[in-house]
């Protein structure tokens, strides 16, 4: 019977490329926006080694040792658009105009106190301009019978 040999050599290589793999789709992630890693999620992630190898759940060293064509890839990205550099501009752009219409919306309300304490006052001037009206009227209903009897009596005597 023959043993089955491994070559030493074919398991190092297999490991290797398992390591690569998984920086590249760490790289992936990053670059997409979609980290899994618990401090990557839901926040701004920098490319760097660090963050890349932390994703993929590796060491660092490898990158530095025996994968520089990645570590040059990360670089790369780094330098290039991304969306979490996309996304960290947009947030920082919503900030601004949230507080921009939260000042609008303070003025605005201002302006609205402003214009209701002077439509009260309009309508108070106007209720009072009606009272006024409404008892001038009553003195010339009350004049006009003994005017009216003045006259009528005037005209009797001539």
């Amino acid at each position: 019977m023959t043993s089955k040999q491994t070559d030493p050599s074919s398991s190092r290589n297999a490991r290797g490329d398992r390591t690569a793999s998984a920086y590249r789709a760490a790289l992936d992630r990053l670059i997409r926006g979609v980290p899994r890693h618990p401090t990557h999620v839901g926040q701004t992630v920098r490319l760097t080694p660090t963050a890349v190898a932390r994703e993929a759940g590796r060491s660092r060293n490898p990158l530095y040792t025996t994968h520089r064509a990645i570590l040059e890839e990360i670089v790369a990205a780094a330098a290039g658009p991304t969306p979490a550099k996309g996304l960290a501009e947009a947030i920082t752009g919503l900030k601004a105009t949230i507080a921009e219409l939260r000042a609008h919306v303070s003025t605005h309300a201002e302006e609205k106190r402003a214009l209701a304490t002077e439509n009260l006052a309009l309508l108070h001037r106007a209720r009072v301009a009606e009272d006024m009206l409404a008892v001038r009227d009553r003195e010339l209903e009350e004049r006009r019978p003994i005017t009216s009897t003045r006259s009528a009596h005037r005209d009797d005597q001539r």
